[in-house]
């Protein structure tokens, strides 16, 4: 009897309830009204109320109708990280989750994206490593972007968690491990890390390593299976699990990099329209191109950062020009303008008349879709699943048909 009595008093209440919505009046109220009947004390603080898990229309998932997923299935075809992260990000206050297999087939991918980031970092430390403090090095703008980046990340992801808000928490996650690590501090980071000299290596790897360890902390509530394998290779592993480390905070010497954040913010833009100019016009990435700027507010970044954007944009030269070089395309950016040569490169008359093709054809099929979906008998009256995808056609087409107007607007220039 004693123990009971004990094990009541430590455990009873409780700070936090999890339930749905649908057990409010049968389950939450009766323990509420009970617990204080009996102990005179609220049995919980918090109330954590989830939406459904439905089908990718919205209907109930029941055995009946067939549409129930049985989530040890999704855990052999996908991995329970990839299952977990994806029903996190949908999990959105208020809302219930129309699961769709797709979205945890992407996020499959994302977990392949960390493990790939992971290695690339982990085999590119050289034998005998010893880890450093980033601010201990020699710091370039780039790695005080990430670092400025990474602490901004922990303070969205703390404040989703504090508020229940996990969609907010795995999306920031998501955007900045992929986008920002990923896709952009990895590449600025490759020249110092194969070809850099011994200060500049050193500051690269071991700020890989600092943004590495902290960003396998952050994901580990949502992803604890990979980001516990990946764990036990970092040389900053301190515990017997990620899970008995410290949850990441903001570290206030990392706000006084703000400025520099924007600069590399800037010629990220820089780099991505020059990115995206190709793909529009599907120049292959092996054609180097020939580029000119003109510009007296962004001078100084664009010759700092020269080096950045002559590599990860492919260029051949950036050079400054005073008035428009012929048989160039304008890129313009805040401030100034870019030109980029495409003599010998494409045909823009040929270019413009195929699009202008393209954009004829895709609004006579625009305007189809458009008719059916606005005829009352076919959306009464079709099956569910062929208007969800005459409407998804219906979207197909309006990306594609921005695609070919950008194209267009582009050649103008």
């Amino acid at each position: 009897m004693e123990k009971k009595e004990n094990d009541l008093s430590k455990l009873y209440p409780t700070d936090l309830l999890v339930t749905g919505f649908d057990i409010i009046f049968f389950w939450v109220a009766r323990m509420v009204l009970m617990g204080m009947y009996n102990t005179g004390l609220e049995p919980f603080k918090t109330v954590y109320i989830h939406g459904l898990i439905r089908d990718r229309f919205g209907e109930k998932m029941s055995k009946t109708k067939g549409n129930v997923v049985d989530p040890l299935d999704m855990i052999a075809k996908y991995g329970a990280d990839a299952l977990r992260f994806g029903l996190a990000v949908q999990t959105v206050p208020g809302s219930d989750i129309k699961f769709n297999e797709k979205r945890i087939e992407g996020y499959k991918h994302f977990a392949n994206k960390i493990w790939n980031a992971s290695r690339y970092v982990i085999t590119n430390l050289p034998e005998g490593f010893k880890v450093k403090d980033p601010l201990q090095t020699t710091l370039k703008p780039e790695d005080q972007w990430i670092l400025y980046r990474l602490n901004e990340t922990i303070k969205e992801v703390r404040k989703g968690l504090d508020s229940f808000d996990f969609s907010k928490s795995a999306q920031a996650l998501y955007q900045f491990f992929w986008d920002e690590y990923c896709d952009w501090y990895i590449e600025f980071s490759k020249e110092r890390v194969y070809k850099g000299e011994e200060k500049e290596k050193e500051s690269a790897l071991n700020t890989l390593v600092y943004v590495l360890d902290k960003a396998i902390k952050l994901l580990h509530p949502f992803m604890p299976f990979i980001t516990e394998e990946i764990w036990s290779y970092l040389p900053t592993k301190d515990k017997k699990s990620v899970s008995f480390s410290s949850y990441p905070k903001p570290k206030e010497e990392f706000e006084a990099f703000k400025d520099q954040a924007w600069r590399v913010e800037f010629v990220k833009e820089i780099i991505s329209d020059i990115r995206n100019f190709r793909n529009v016009l599907e120049i292959p990435p092996s054609k180097k191109l020939t580029a000119y700027y003109s510009t007296k507010e962004a001078r100084e970044l664009l010759e700092t950062f020269k080096g950045l954007i002559l590599k990860l944009a492919r260029l051949e030269t950036l050079e400054e020009t005073q008035s428009r070089p012929e048989n160039t395309l304008v890129i313009p950016f805040k401030g100034g303008e870019i030109y980029i040569s495409v003599k010998d490169t494409i045909n823009v008359e040929e270019v413009r008349q195929t699009q202008l093709r393209k954009r004829e054809k895709l609004l006579r099929e625009l305007q189809r879709v458009e008719a059916k979906l606005n005829n009352p008998k076919f959306v009464e009256r079709a099956p569910k699943h062929i208007v969800e995808k005459e409407k998804a056609i219906y979207e197909e087409i309006k990306l594609e048909l921005q695609k070919v107007e950008n194209i267009l607007k582009l050649l103008e220039s």
